[in-house]
């Protein structure tokens, strides 16, 4: 038997890269050669005979910062020509001449753009980058322009006379940051996308989709609403908890409508956790006339750069940064990929963990307190807590049942054909019965040989090496881990199961169970989930239980003889204030 106990403890959407042509046509009219020559021979004139219209007076000439270069309509033999555009609320005289453009299907490289002067893909500056012929969407503090939400219920379209209850009107894909994030209701919604490629491309995008009561969709249809790809299946596969996927599917040249869509089933008062996604990128787009600053947290300290760096811990940077700035350490601290420095907070019970030591000869452990690393807390401020003193020694508590010591030594198993309840040496079994293999968990001084445990983020590495668990005494309990969000992560692997000789050759029959009591107490939103590998194949979700549960007991029977790990992974989805816990 496992006995766990948990506690609940402390714990951007612009699109990157607007192409020249590329989900925004350009401004340029679509004027025909006749046009073009005509519209030079006014300006020639106008310049020859030096006149504003409106005034009679002189216009003057036209400088480079009172225009700009851009590419007309490609016609059909795929030939366009590049032409000069007067900056808004501009009067100037002597335009450039239209000259013949770079052909339609042209494009420059990933950390290129073209320079539209002269026509040449030039590399981009420090603190920028550019995918080329690529755009690109990680930030979602907003809606990126061109993205669109639409909400149905029962396929029909949100409006006055909707049906259900509420309506959908508040349903929508959310804009969260790094990602943006699906529905929680059973509104069917539709994040859409429109795109015109110049040639044949690419979408890529990272999603988290571990709730099979919400259905996630990804196709794409023509300007006539016609599906593009009729052989490419649909439905987005379900990713582990705490993962993310990665999902790619080729694009036609031409109009592309990307949906992205989801709907909730609903169970009772159970919400469904949304699907999450990130980092959008669409290949094809025909060039791009400038590169893109790093946005902040980031930077790029090589010219021609395709991608920016996260800024490392305790530094930060602003928009468009060659270099990452460092905090004050003494005083300031900042997580990877920060945008600015904060305050150090005094420290406080949830800065330390304590641990115990392995048994001595004495058959005495020792509380050791020990700061949660990275420390970011201060000692030297007012209200601020010290780290209480290690050493305090107390009784081990007995082994666990099936494990056996001398009191000089750790705990070790009983050898083949022995027993014990881990007060007493190991003895043989009595003759005409055998030992019921199997482990009991009952003592949590040190963490046993076949358990591991960790931290794990899916947005930055801060709880990294961090202890997900702790040991402490009848009961193993939630670490404090580096966030809300932080998944703290138990396994427990078993090589396989062997029945009981009276069994052999049975089918169908139960091999083994697993059971183990727990309970969880939250001020917030928290989930505790509890997964099985077989054979180390694929881990699934066996059952969740979400925000506060009194002590119960859970057991999972085992039906096969196989190598078995289990996942016990706990989850502050929201901040609040810690709860004491057994």
């Amino acid at each position: 038997m496992l006995l766990l106990a948990l506690r609940r403890v402390r714990g951007r959407g612009r699109g990157r890269g607007r192409p020249a042509e590329g989900p925004r046509r350009a401004r340029s009219p679509p004027w025909s050669p006749a046009w073009i020559c005509c519209w030079a021979l006014a300006g020639c004139q106008a310049a020859w005979a030096g006149d504003s219209p409106s005034s009679g007076r002189p216009l003057p000439a036209c400088q480079e910062k009172d225009y700009h270069f851009e590419y007309t309509e490609c016609d059909s033999t795929g030939s366009r020509w590049r032409v000069a555009i007067p900056n808004s609320a501009v009067d100037c005289s002597g335009l450039p001449d239209p000259v013949r453009g770079k052909e339609c299907t042209f494009s420059c490289a990933s950390g290129e753009y073209l320079e539209m002067k002269n026509q040449v893909c030039s590399k981009c500056v420090e603190g920028t980058y550019s995918l080329g012929s690529g755009i690109k969407f990680d930030e979602w503090d907003e809606l990126p322009a061109g993205f669109s939400n639409v909400a149905t219920f029962m396929d029909t379209v949100v409006g006055p006379s909707d049906s259900r209850p509420g309506g959908c009107n508040n349903s929508a894909w959310l804009p969260r940051g790094n990602y943006i994030e699906s529905n929680r209701d059973d509104c069917t919604v539709s994040l859409i996308y429109a795109v015109h490629l110049k040639k044949s491309g690419y979408i890529s995008f990272e999603y988290q989709y571990v709730d099979n009561n919400i259905f996630f969709e990804f196709f794409i249809q023509n300007d006539q609403c016609q599906d593009m790809d009729a052989s490419t299946d649909k439905w987005v596969r379900l990713t582990d908890s705490g993962e993310w996927g990665s999902h790619s599917v080729m694009l036609k040249s031409g109009t592309n409508i990307l949906y992205w869509r989801t709907t909730g089933i609903l169970l009772g008062s159970k919400a469904v956790k949304p699907v999450l996604v990130k980092n959008i990128t669409i290949e094809g787009v025909a060039y791009t006339s400038e590169c893109f600053p790093c946005k902040p947290g980031t930077f790029s300290n090589k010219p021609g750069s395709f991608n920016c760096q996260m800024c490392p811990r305790n530094t930060y940077s602003e928009k468009g940064a060659k270099e990452c700035i460092r905090c004050k350490e003494d005083s300031q601290f900042s997580e990877e990929g920060a945008s600015e420095c904060v305050d150090r907070p005094p420290c406080t019970t949830k800065d330390y963990f304590q641990i115990h030591t392995p048994c001595d000869e004495e058959g005495k452990t020792q509380i050791m307190y020990k700061w949660i690393e990275p420390k970011i807390c201060r000692e030297d401020l007012p209200d601020a807590i010290r780290l209480p003193p290690s050493g305090e020694k107390k009784d081990c508590p007995p082994c666990n049942p099936g494990f056996y010591n001398n009191g000089s030594s750790p705990c070790h198993p009983c050898p083949p054909g022995t027993f014990s309840d881990g007060t007493k040496e190991c003895k043989p079994c009595p003759a005409g019965t055998e030992p019921a293999l199997g482990f009991e968990y009952k003592w949590w001084n040190v963490l046993p040989a076949n358990m591991k445990t960790s931290c794990f983020n899916v947005g930055n590495s801060k709880c990294d090496g961090m202890n997900g668990w702790e040991v402490a005494g009848d009961h193993i309990q939630s670490g404090a881990g580096g966030s809300d969000n932080d998944y703290l992560i138990l396994t427990l692997h078993i090589p396989g199961f062997k029945p009981p000789t009276s069994m052999t050759g049975a089918t169908g029959s139960e091999l083994g169970r697993i059971t183990f009591v727990f309970e969880t107490l939250c001020s917030a939103d928290c989930v505790l989930y509890f997964m099985v590998d077989i054979n180390r194949k694929s881990t699934n979700v066996v059952e969740s239980w979400g925000g506060t549960k009194e002590k119960q007991a859970y057991t999972h029977i085992i039906f096969k003889n196989a190598t078995f790990t289990f996942t016990w992974a706990f989850q502050r989805t929201n901040q609040g204030q810690d709860t004491s816990h057994q």
